[in-house]
């Protein structure tokens, strides 16, 4: 999407579609506190792409790096909706995520039992 909304390469489409849409919801939004344009919007996505990712691989693997990621995820989401000042179907999944992390954070409490 980066490269379509830089001009580099063109694709027909979904992509065409998806890049129209973006442009016109970063337009017509009541607000956008840090001026994201699509391309910086484009980035900020993948950010959250890759840090939900490696915290789910994190979490696999039971490291507490994996459960920061996964916060820091859910604190750029959130920030978007903030950003922007809009209310969404999505933000009842956002807060979904938020209490499912809740509960991972519950289960990967140390054990007090165990010596």
């Amino acid at each position: 999407m980066i490269g379509q909304a830089s001009g580099w390469w063109m694709f027909d489409g979904e992509a065409v579609e998806a890049l129209a849409e973006t442009q016109h919801f970063i337009a017509q939004a009541p607000s956008n506190l840090v001026g994201f344009t699509p391309i910086s919007y484009f980035t900020f996505i993948g950010f959250m792409g890759l840090t939900i990712s490696l915290g789910a691989i994190g979490q696999m693997l039971r490291k507490q790096w994996g459960l920061a990621l996964i916060g820091i995820y859910l604190l750029s989401h959130g920030f978007l909706f903030l950003n922007f000042t809009t209310v969404n179907p999505k933000l009842a999944l956002w807060v979904l995520s938020v209490v499912m992390t809740l509960v991972l954070m519950w289960a990967n409490r140390p054990n007090q039992f165990e010596n």
